[in-house]
């Protein structure tokens, strides 16, 4: 039961993060503008989703594990609401990063435009990352697809190796932003303080939302004992 919750759990990780690369992308591509480049995507994809999804795999079993009723032998992989919360959770990284990238252009800019953008460097770094933070702080939520991932936390059920990813993937994407060599390599623009602390402000938020959605299914869901 280990191995499957973890293999799920890693799985409604990555396919959550990918969805909300794609919903990005094709909201700025109808409304004219560039949100993120091929260069940003793929920075994202090997370090804020690889990592940190390698680390769900080395989670602990939950304290409820043996509770739980047996599941069907004709359940797929996305049985349990699975699907549901992968397509609610990358849709909510999206509009997180939209809203980033909307703001960066104002700080820019002065304005607000809505669609038809001109090339804004602050948009596209605030929204990358948003997203590459917001990814991040959501493989925390992805400790248990039901269960609080805060509760957790002060029980002392941890996976170090998923802080340690963490840590590490958000070092690396504060170096990609602040770095000269590195921001002027992906086109980026430097964050001050304001900015950096209004986006990884967007991408905090994944946590308490998601926290409230569980909450809400754990009360009124059928699948969780």
């Amino acid at each position: 039961r280990r191995i499957y919750d973890n293999i799920r759990k890693a799985i409604q990780f990555l396919l959550g993060s990918n969805l909300s690369e794609v919903v990005s992308i094709f909201f700025s591509t109808i409304m004219g503008f560039t949100i993120l480049k091929a260069p940003h995507l793929l920075f994202i994809n090997l370090v804020t989703d690889s990592i940190p999804a390698l680390a769900l795999g080395l989670e602990k079993p939950e304290a409820n594990i043996m509770k739980r009723k047996p599941r069907s032998k004709n359940d797929g992989i996305f049985a349990g609401g699975l699907g549901i919360d992968c397509a609610y959770q990358g849709i909510l990284v999206s509009i997180l990063t939209v809203v980033a990238f909307y703001i960066g252009e104002f700080l820019q800019t002065g304005h607000l435009v809505f669609h038809h953008i001109e090339d804004s460097s602050e948009g596209m770094t605030m929204a990358f990352f948003t997203m590459a933070m917001c990814e991040v702080f959501h493989s925390f939520n992805m400790r248990s697809q039901r269960g609080s991932a805060v509760a957790m936390l002060f029980k002392g059920h941890h996976n170090v190796a998923l802080y340690g990813a963490m840590i590490g993937s958000f070092l690396l994407t504060t170096a990609v932003v602040e770095v000269d060599f590195l921001s002027n390599l992906f086109g980026f623009s430097h964050l001050d303080g304001t900015a950096y602390a209004i986006s990884l402000g967007l991408a905090f938020l994944i946590i308490p939302i998601v926290e409230i959605i569980k909450a809400f299914q754990r009360k009124f869901g059928k699948n969780y004992n």
